[in-house]
């Protein structure tokens, strides 16, 4: 489908639920989607390198060529691709890197996919509640994830607009985002969905047949499946605009 022709798909969707007294959903997930993380992994392994600059210190300039689009998503994929294979190493700068990439602190090192902030303002005015769906935790995430869609220019904190993180780090996104589909269906109509992994945008597919979903071409897990025929894809924003 034409980018045009998505964006039309779902301010006609929206038009139509206020119509009906409904509350018009579009669901946006973040990371992959409406931010781009490999800065917040980038930033991660810098200073990872920076340091532990004395027990390795051949680490700053091996990490000194890396850039946000050579983050594979695997950290031991990148670090091997940099010429970085000492298991030693690997397996130190994996677990700074846990300790780190799901926190507050380091959420904002993200930056916002190109023309997603402007292409959620617009669909907002039209109408629509955004609701940011995340596989991101309340307590290790949540003020992180505030503060970036404020800085960024994201409506948010607004009774007219819905922020849902898991509530604990261990539940599997895709059962959380299963079990969050059936509170979605309560509280108003979903028009639009997005998602940079394959498996969840089937899944909302499925779940909300009428509505325009979205896959965005960025990174995904290995071994997604498929993309069900039906859904649309973009690699950013601005052609919805």
């Amino acid at each position: 489908m034409a980018a045009s022709t998505i964006t039309k798909a779902i301010l006609d969707g929206i038009a139509s639920a206020k119509e009906e007294g409904l509350d018009p959903l579009v669901v946006l997930d973040l990371d992959g989607t409406l931010y781009d993380n490999t800065y917040r992994t980038l930033r991660i392994l810098q200073e990872f390198a920076h340091t532990h600059s004395i027990a390795y210190p051949d680490l700053v300039k091996d990490v000194a060529g890396l850039a946000p689009h050579t983050m594979r998503y695997k950290l031991a994929e990148t670090m091997a691709a940099a010429g970085i294979d000492d298991r030693h190493i690997v397996t130190a700068a994996e677990r700074f890197w846990f300790d780190r990439f799901f926190t507050d602190a380091y959420v904002p090192y993200d930056l916002p996919t190109p023309g997603g902030a402007e292409f959620v303002n617009m669909l907002h005015k039209a109408g629509a509640v955004p609701t940011y769906l995340t596989g991101r935790d309340a307590p290790n995430m949540l003020q992180g994830t505030i503060l970036t869609l404020q800085r960024d220019g994201f409506p948010v904190g607004r009774v007219d607009t819905r922020t849902i993180l898991k509530p604990d780090f261990e539940t599997a996104d895709k059962v959380y985002k299963q079990g969050v589909i059936d509170n979605l269906r309560k509280t108003g109509r979903v028009v639009a969905s997005f998602d940079n992994e394959p498996g969840l945008c089937n899944m909302f597919h499925e779940a909300f047949p009428a509505a325009a979903v979205v896959w965005l071409d960025t990174s995904h897990a290995p071994g997604a499946p498929p993309l069900d025929d039906g859904i649309d894809t973009i690699t950013d924003f601005i052609p919805l605009l």
